[in-house]
């Protein structure tokens, strides 16, 4: 998974993301809400610890949030 891009902004989570079989030809769009982020992160966080995530915690959360959610559509880069 490459991560493309991301910021937390007015609690929401929004990430532009690729995965291996996209390549470089599609990117996807994930925007979570606060509660989300929350519900899917694997361990217990805050607000404060929402706005210091790196990449490696971004690609977690997103793998996580897959087990029960559906790829978001492709979109040309």
């Amino acid at each position: 998974m490459i991560i493309h891009e991301f910021y937390y902004n007015n609690r929401r989570l929004y990430v532009e993301f690729s995965t291996k079989e996209d390549g470089d030809e599609f990117y996807r769009i994930l925007e979570l809400p606060y509660e989300d982020i929350i519900y899917y992160s694997i361990d217990i966080i805050d607000e404060m610890d929402i706005k210091q995530f790196e990449e490696s915690s971004i690609i977690e959360l997103i793998e996580q949030y897959l087990l029960d959610n559906d790829l978001p559509e492709e979109l040309s880069l």
